[in-house]
């Protein structure tokens, strides 16, 4: 890959569940179909070829598992996450600030967080509308940009969408 290509996979969580109603939103877990799709998008990912330098994951039940059963299918370094609880909940905006923070010597970013902000991101950073992200959708965009800093939104060629109903 070019040095000066960067890559940006969103990933909005798996389906999660709403049984338990004394749980709070940050700890629900995921429901049946979940954990169904989380692998399924996992081995889609790793038969794309995609790989991650860096992971920033919600730290809320639901990212966490869906990255766990991820990892089940696509090969992902524990060293390389980073649990982060600003991520839930959090708007475009701050998102893209996690990106544009990253370390130059770092190319290839996936993101497992949560709607609204996950699909506004999508949007933002796309060079078109990319539309809805469903549970457990995957966006991976690419951008010519020799910084995170610099990157810029509407710059983004979609290079893979993965969306669970179709696999």
């Amino acid at each position: 890959m070019d040095r000066n290509t960067r890559t940006i996979t969103l990933i909005r969580h798996a389906k999660s569940s709403w049984n338990n109603p004394s749980l709070s939103d940050f700890e629900r877990p995921l429901n049946k179909r979940g954990i169904h799709d989380a692998p399924r998008v996992g081995a889609a990912l790793q038969q794309a070829g995609i790989s991650f330098d860096r992971v920033l994951c919600s730290d809320a039940k639901r990212a966490r598992q869906t990255l766990s059963l991820l990892g089940a299918e696509i090969e992902i370094d524990e060293a390389i996450i980073d649990y982060r609880h600003d991520m839930y909940g959090a708007s475009a905006d701050h998102l893209f600030s996690c990106i544009t923070e990253q370390s130059d010597s770092i190319y290839d970013i996936a993101l497992i967080g949560h709607n609204p902000g996950m699909e506004s991101l999508a949007n933002s950073l796309a060079e078109g509308p990319v539309g809805s992200m469903q549970t457990c959708c995957v966006i991976h965009m690419e951008f010519e940009s020799d910084k995170w800093a610099d990157l810029s939104r509407a710059a983004g060629k979609i290079g893979l969408l993965i969306r669970p109903r179709d696999l």
